[in-house]
């Protein structure tokens, strides 16, 4: 197969492309709403219901309209205070969460995020050693 067969140009494009489903939705709006206010109407009259029309409320369209007025609030993780020594090598810090979760100072889960976030430091900190180890040792290969 000759290689211009292969490259993609104004006359080569891939089979089967079309408009993407984002597009098509718009697309299909607009053949309906003549602008985002009538189309926003009819949704909240779905979603609500319409007695006039007979139309039952559609509770599922309007929890979806209003999570997207209102968004609901993301969860946050309470300040918890005890003993824990910054400074402290990472496996002492460790030690120091699972002390603070056997004294009822923080929740399991709390603590389960310390030592994930410890952990994650280790393999940091290892990686950043062995970068540097690897270059000492390249250096040094190069001036013998």
């Amino acid at each position: 197969m000759p290689k211009e067969d292969t490259q993609f140009s104004t006359d080569n494009q891939p089979k089967g492309r079309g408009k993407a489903k984002k597009s098509l939705m718009l697309d299909a709006i607009r053949a309906v709403c003549v602008d985002e206010q009538e189309f926003l109407k009819q949704v909240v009259t779905i979603g609500l219901g319409d007695a006039i029309n007979e139309v039952a409320p559609n509770p599922t369209l309007l929890t979806l309209v209003l999570n997207r007025i209102e968004p609901p609030l993301k969860s946050v993780t309470p300040t918890y205070k005890f003993d824990f020594d910054p400074e402290a090598d990472l496996h002492k810090q460790a030690k120091q969460v699972l002390d603070a979760m056997a004294k009822g100072e923080i929740p399991s889960d709390v603590g389960q995020l310390f030592i994930t976030s410890i952990s994650s430091m280790l393999n940091i900190q290892e990686k950043t050693d062995f970068e540097e180890r690897l270059k000492a040792i390249e250096d040094a290969s190069k001036q013998d």
